[in-house]
């Protein structure tokens, strides 16, 4: 369905019935990505979202929109639009900073928090204004090259050669979802909402007293000790290391994640 948030037409999906989980998808991804994980988490109201930039959602005039902020607060408006007081959100890579930066604008509205291969951003002011500008060259060159261009080269980088075990039908359809995206769309949510530009969470972690769950994949070492990092800084969270996995735990081992979410959230 289709929902008018602050001028924009968002696409989401709402599937099942009880205690409402909000997942948030990872760059060049959709609300789809989430269909193999759907039927082991059959006990809640899941809201499925595609994010500014993505899927079938509207993509704005207004590049201010795609800022991390500005996506917060339409998923607050969405959250609002659907009676939900407090939601559980599990986000993923992009999805899992979006989901960390909602929780922190919005504490009271996040009952418990799971972030899937996720960082808080970038401590260093030098090491953020370098990544915004690689993601700013990376942006103009989808534009110029195309997304076919992109897409070649994003699925060949080391974070998702994981993947390359999966089947070929699987390894397909992850190819055509990412391949659905418009240029405008990507190069909008990489220079909008991307590490370099989004806020360092990082000094207040410390603050969170939201539940938090962080999963990383055994194989994706960066973001496992990102992990350990955060775990270490989160007063109330668990930190699992999925074996024989990468960065996209939830398309490469879905049981696994739908099981272990399940867990943490019946907590």
């Amino acid at each position: 369905m289709y929902k008018d948030i602050r001028g924009i037409r968002y696409y989401i999906e709402i599937i099942g019935e009880g205690e409402p989980l909000l997942l948030l998808h990872g760059f060049t991804g959709s609300s789809s990505d989430w269909k193999e994980t759907v039927p082991f988490l059959g006990d809640y109201k899941l809201i499925l979202v595609d994010l500014i930039g993505h899927g079938n959602t509207e993509i704005p005039y207004d590049q201010s929109r795609f800022s991390m902020e500005e996506v917060c607060c339409d998923l607050t408006v969405l959250l609002e639009g659907l009676n939900v007081e407090k939601v559980n959100i599990a986000g993923y890579s992009m999805g899992g900073r979006t989901a960390l930066s909602f929780a922190m604008y919005n504490p009271g509205r996040v009952k418990k928090l799971i972030l899937e291969s996720a960082s808080p951003g970038i401590k260093n002011s030098r090491d953020r204004d370098s990544r915004a500008e690689s993601d700013r060259i990376l942006a103009k060159s989808i534009l110029e090259d195309g997304v076919r261009a992109f897409v070649d080269k994003w699925e060949n980088t080391p974070l998702f050669f994981s993947q390359k075990s999966l089947g070929s039908v699987k390894q397909e359809a992850i190819r055509r979802q990412r391949l659905s995206h418009t240029a405008e769309g990507l190069a909008g949510s990489l220079t909008g909402m991307g590490t370099g530009v989004q806020p360092n969470w990082w000094p207040h972690l410390k603050k969170c007293k939201i539940p938090v769950l962080i999963l990383t994949g055994e194989w994706d070492e960066k973001f496992c000790e990102i992990g350990k990092e955060m775990h270490h800084l989160l007063e109330h969270s668990e930190h699992i290391e999925i074996q024989r996995t990468g960065h996209a735990i939830h398309v490469e081992q879905p049981r696994i994640f739908g099981t272990i979410v399940d867990g943490f959230l019946k907590q």
